[in-house]
């Protein structure tokens, strides 16, 4: 191909201005490179992705997304707004039109109308004041096409601070995300929008906006407005039973109402009869002064910079309390009850009644020991101390008081006779349920077990009113070496240690134990190391229905 010398000289100007542009675009790439390169070395991504965004927003921008339809009677017309006039009386008019840089319409072989700052309707007017000095009911009437880019500067704490393009429509929060975003201590409370002239236009509260969605708190943007993100510096502190408990950021002028919404709002528990405020002195700021609101009663006083807000809650609030029903029951498991009004016959009741195969002489009620009980004992404490030290310090007397407390295993049997509750409605055994209890109706063994120095040790079937030396007597009787006035007898359901023949009105029931001992002067103290363990099968195996389900 040939080239004329002119041609030439153009193509060469031509790919001098090409390579010029590229090596420009480089040496800006560099530049920004060497600005945010690491210790490392290596280009900061976040960065780098945040310029790839702001690049690919530019080559969408024609793209327009909006919240909704525009209002016609709150948009202002402004330069670069595209619009479509139609007029009634002469279609020919009918066009797209565009407001110039100086704020006008202009209409061909008509006149021009200044629009800008006007509404769609004051626009309108407008017009259709110029039309008619040519028609007489002119009827025109403007669309919106498409709306207007202006310039927004960013400013202040927000990654990449500088010129954003937007439209009308855009609002505060998308211009801070176009600039990076926020950074350290970021005002998002206090934003400030200023206009031309440099005085403050509007503020925009982003946490407000986000919480409760209120769109005052997200304004929109102006042509020619500048947006500064401060640093925020002053802070109040909600806590208590709040959504959000924390240090927030203060707004001057915020009251209650506003502190608890951006807080997400108060929990299901909240005594908003007696918010809690403390409040620093002016003239002594190391001390604060402490006073209560009746924010249901309407009081809704202003928060200042440092306050201390508490919202107190009610401490048993929605607490569950269940008892466990086990055994021989037509329905066992857990059941809630009321402190205070939940008696022992509500909850049997509730859980279908007792089986035939239930034992009422063995029933027992557990309840779980808490702050004050045994575990906390000093004595117990100090007995168990003494024993890891030195065994042989240990009187026969902290012996057996510390094998009584080690009994319980963390619940006490509660005395309850079930089969007068049951039988004769006995509202004195009725007793008022606590949380954690275990109801335990275990089935009916049928039987006194005879041990120790007897013919034949076992079980005898269990006879009402039956003396312990009948039950001896069909044991075989006494053995040669029966020591006769140590026969004790175990009882079921405490595990406690009875002496019969002084005890004249313990009447035995299904599942004692008779212990006849031979003539041995440590039998009781070696029997009771043994039966220390033993002789709580009965505690352990009614509370463990509760503790497993927990």
């Amino acid at each position: 191909m040939n080239f004329r010398p002119t041609q030439l000289a153009s193509t060469v100007l031509t790919l001098c201005f090409f390579a010029g542009y590229v090596s420009a675009q480089t040496s800006s790439y560099e530049a920004y490179k060497s600005q945010f390169q690491n210790r490392l070395g290596v280009a900061d991504t976040l960065t780098e992705k945040l310029l790839a965004q702001r690049q690919a927003i530019r080559a969408g921008y024609d793209v327009q997304a909006m919240e909704g339809p525009v209002d016609p009677a709150t948009y202002k017309l402004g330069p670069g707004d595209g619009i479509y006039l139609n007029v009634y009386a002469a279609h020919s008019l009918d066009q797209d039109l565009t407001v110039t840089p100086e704020g006008r319409i202009i209409i061909p072989r008509t006149g021009q109308v200044d629009v800008a700052g006007l509404t769609v309707p004051e626009a309108e007017k407008k017009i259709n004041s110029l039309l008619l000095k040519d028609y007489k009911e002119p009827n025109a009437s403007i669309s919106l096409r498409k709306l207007r880019s202006i310039k927004i500067s960013v400013l202040g704490d927000v990654l990449a601070p500088g010129m954003q393009t937007a439209t009308a429509l855009s609002r505060v929060s998308e211009l801070i995300d176009k600039s990076g975003g926020f950074v350290g201590k970021s005002s998002l409370r206090n934003i400030e929008v200023r206009d031309q002239t440099g005085k403050v236009r509007v503020t925009a509260d982003l946490v407000r906006y986000l919480v409760t969605g209120d769109l005052a708190s997200n304004p929109l943007v102006e042509s020619g407005d500048v947006i500064v993100v401060p640093r925020a510096h002053r802070y109040v502190i909600i806590s208590g039973s709040v959504g959000d408990p924390g240090q927030k950021e203060f707004v001057k002028g915020e009251k209650l109402s506003t502190l608890l919404r951006v807080a997400r709002g108060t929990n299901q528990d909240a005594r908003l009869d007696s918010v809690e405020i403390a409040r620093f002195l002016q003239d002594n700021p190391s001390r604060a002064e402490r006073f209560y609101v009746n924010f249901l009663a309407g009081e809704d006083p202003d928060i200042h910079d440092g306050d201390v807000v508490s919202v107190r809650g009610t401490s048993q609030y929605h607490i569950p309390r269940v008892v466990a029903v086990g055994g021989e029951v037509v329905n066992p498991g857990k059941y809630s009850i009321e402190l205070g009004a939940t008696h022992l016959l509500d909850v049997i009741k509730r859980a279908g009644g007792i089986l035939p195969s239930g034992s009422l002489e063995e029933a027992v009620v557990l309840r779980r020991a808490g702050t004050g009980s045994w575990e906390a004992d000093p004595e117990y404490i100090m007995i168990q101390q003494i024993s890891a030290a030195d065994p042989k310090r240990v009187t026969d007397d902290q012996y057996n008081y510390y094998m009584a407390r080690t009994r319980q295993l963390g619940r006490s049997v509660m005395v309850v006779n079930f089969k007068s509750l049951i039988e004769k409605n006995d509202v004195s055994q009725d007793i008022l349920l606590r949380d954690e209890d275990s109801v335990w109706i275990p089935r009916a063994r049928g039987f006194v077990s005879v041990i120790g120095s007897v013919n034949s040790q076992g079980n005898i079937a269990f006879t009402p009113g039956m003396r312990y030396k009948e039950y001896i007597a069909k044991a075989g009787g006494y053995t040669s070496s029966a020591d006769r006035s140590q026969v004790r007898v175990i009882n079921s359901k405490t595990s406690s240690y009875i002496n019969p023949s002084s005890d004249s009105d313990y009447e035995l029931g299904p599942g004692d134990t008779i212990v006849i001992p031979a003539e041995h002067p440590t039998f009781w103290e070696d029997f009771g190391k043994v039966t220390a363990i033993t002789a709580q099968v009965i505690t352990i195996f009614a509370g463990i229905f509760l503790l497993a389900k927990k």
